[in-house]
């Protein structure tokens, strides 16, 4: 069963619990216990678990006008960088993309996220090997992977999501796009 850090269950769990009614009725009874226990960061928890937190959290998010699950993405990036992998986030721009890689093998324990290919501009991301595939978790990582070059003073960042396991791939593959920011 594929796990996952609890660094990563907590946003969810917190809209959840100030929704306490709305996760009531939408998580299966199995899973209320995230609605009171303490989340321990560093803590393993099954992968399933977190894509059936994003579910719950999804309609909750109806009104933004991002998809939710990247929105997800993106705030977990803002709190990595202020929290718990901090100094692994922070550095220079040029070596970023690799971090976000070592980043998810500290947080997954399926699964190698690759930055391959790097040219002025472009790259690609690959995750490879990944236990728990979901529409879900496509949507947060391409919230995360476009938020981390953003974070990192990347200008008009895309990212696209060009072959998913999900659709037969023998892998899921982003391609990204950006420009330079401020100088760093």
């Amino acid at each position: 069963m594929a796990k996952v850090k609890g660094t990563n269950l907590i946003g969810a769990v917190k809209l959840l619990r100030k929704n306490r009614a709305h996760a009531e009725k939408t998580l299966a009874p199995a899973l209320h216990h995230y609605l009171h226990e303490r989340i321990m960061l560093t803590d393993w928890y099954p992968e399933q678990d977190l894509v059936a937190l994003l579910r719950a959290m999804a309609p909750l998010l109806k009104d933004a006008k991002e998809d939710p699950y990247e929105l997800f993405g993106r705030a977990a990036v803002r709190e990595h960088m202020s929290g718990v992998y901090e100094r692994l986030l922070k550095g220079d721009r040029s070596s970023l993309a690799r971090r976000v890689s070592v980043m998810w093998k500290a947080q997954h324990d399926t699964g190698s996220l690759e930055f391959v290919g790097s040219t002025p501009g472009r790259g690609r991301y690959e995750l490879k090997d990944y236990g728990h595939p979901s529409r879900e978790m496509c949507g947060t990582l391409n919230g995360y992977l476009s938020e981390s070059l953003r974070a990192s003073g990347f200008a008009s960042v895309s990212i696209e999501k060009t072959r998913c396991t999900l659709d037969g791939a023998d892998r899921c593959v982003w391609e990204a796009r950006w420009r330079d920011g401020d100088s760093s």
